[in-house]
């Protein structure tokens, strides 16, 4: 058995700077390769090009581990390989499952891989890593009613802090109460420094109608609000939970504000409908601005669209100009999003692991490098949290 503390980082260590570069290179331009493929196999579960892409991106990284001597790794992506043939042949579908289960495994190499890099165990893994291949080579030979349990047990091995959420979890569990659309109540708002007084709760209130124009915004503000002070909780509060939550509750009060046919649209917008998507942060702004007291919600409003790059809307700024609580809602707009049907996201709803592997691959360029650590540091506390919660269930 691979030892990680030696065979896997004599290799790397090996290389000079530029192979070093490239390779790591090549997994980061595959792992996007797959991504691109998978969300394309959603809309069209049968699609042989995406099928034909995805196979490409696993055997190159495939191939890079053989040109390195990391045979060891290479059972992974051989047992990908079969996988994604099994579905090729009509051995069986594909599904998001089977998707989760080939990003995780990328993810999990170039972890261990970036891991054995600075002398770091990964003895755990690599213990499992045998059982991992097989299960994923005999997926396609299991009856088809017992697959989908299969790939779950599998993400199980990949990751013991995997969220799987089963159909009888309860409201108690972490992940699923923090992600929940029913409103938070007084106590569990005080328990993250949040006041409630009169112009709360009138922000609040309009929260739910706001919602009402589109269905897929539905529950959408509780869900954000319980996200945005968990992070700004985890971090320490560097932003004022008061105005963090009125900012959430009238971000969008300019999207709702827009032509329902603009808001609901499924086609892809014009020029100008997009122009006026990107001008929704400064009605909030002005809406919050003439109370004094809520001057720093209004800027997070304004700001929640703006890139770390200077990319972003409605004035391009960079970093050091957008204040933190904008960087938080960033992320929790988007891991929304990316958990819930939307009219102008990707057609099928995304796993919150694949939404946690997005926020951290635009990390300095979208999003605040901060403030994904501190994203990524509480998804895995809660994924932790959840998996203990399942498992103390089903052992009593």
């Amino acid at each position: 058995m691979l030892n990680v503390n030696t065979a896997t980082s004599a290799q790397l260590v090996n290389l000079d700077a530029n192979s070093l570069a490239d390779f790591f290179g090549l997994i980061t331009e595959a792992h996007t390769q797959m991504e691109q493929a998978l969300l394309l196999l959603q809309i069209d579960r049968e699609d042989e090009q995406s099928l034909a892409e995805l196979a490409m991106a696993v055997d190159n990284i495939h191939n890079a581990l053989a040109d390195h001597s990391l045979g060891e790794l290479r059972e992974l992506t051989s047992s990908l390989l079969q996988l994604i043939y099994a579905i090729r042949k009509k051995q069986m579908a594909f599904s998001v499952t089977v998707g989760d289960i080939i990003l995780l495994v990328t993810h999990d190499i170039k972890t261990l891989l970036e891991k054995s890099l600075e002398g770091e165990a990964c003895k755990a893994f690599m213990q499992r890593l045998p059982r991992i291949c097989v299960a994923i080579k005999n997926v396609a030979n299991v009856d088809p009613m017992m697959q989908e349990n299969m790939m779950r047990d599998i993400l199980m091995l990949l990751d013991a802090n995997t969220e799987i959420l089963d159909t009888d979890t309860t409201a108690t569990d972490t992940l699923r109460n923090l992600f929940s659309s029913a409103d938070p109540n007084d106590a569990e708002l005080a328990a993250y420094g949040v006041v409630i007084d009169e112009d709360f709760a009138f922000f609040r209130s309009l929260g739910e109608p706001l919602e009402t124009r589109s269905k897929y915004w539905q529950g959408r503000s509780q869900r954000m609000l319980r996200l945005a002070l968990k992070m700004n909780d985890q971090a320490g509060r560097p932003v004022d939970p008061n105005q963090l939550a009125a900012a959430v509750y009238m971000h969008d009060v300019g999207m709702a504000l827009l032509p329902l046919e603009i808001i609901n649209n499924v086609q892809p917008l014009s020029e100008e409908d997009l122009q006026q998507i990107r001008e929704h942060p400064k009605f909030g702004f002005e809406l919050l601005r003439y109370m004094k007291q809520w001057r720093e919600a209004a800027y997070i409003v304004l700001q929640h669209h703006e890139r770390m790059d200077g990319s972003g809307y409605p004035y391009g700024l960079k970093e050091n100009e957008i204040c933190e609580g904008a960087k938080i809602l960033a992320i929790v707009d988007v891991v929304d999003a990316r958990t819930h049907e939307r009219t102008h996201a990707s057609p099928q709803q995304q796993a919150l692991l694949r939404a946690a592997m997005e926020i951290g691959k635009h990390s300095d360029t979208q999003f605040s490098t901060y403030w994904v650590d501190v994203f990524k540091n509480l998804f895995q506390e809660m994924r932790k949290q959840t998996v203990e919660n399942i498992n103390d269930k089903k052992a009593r």
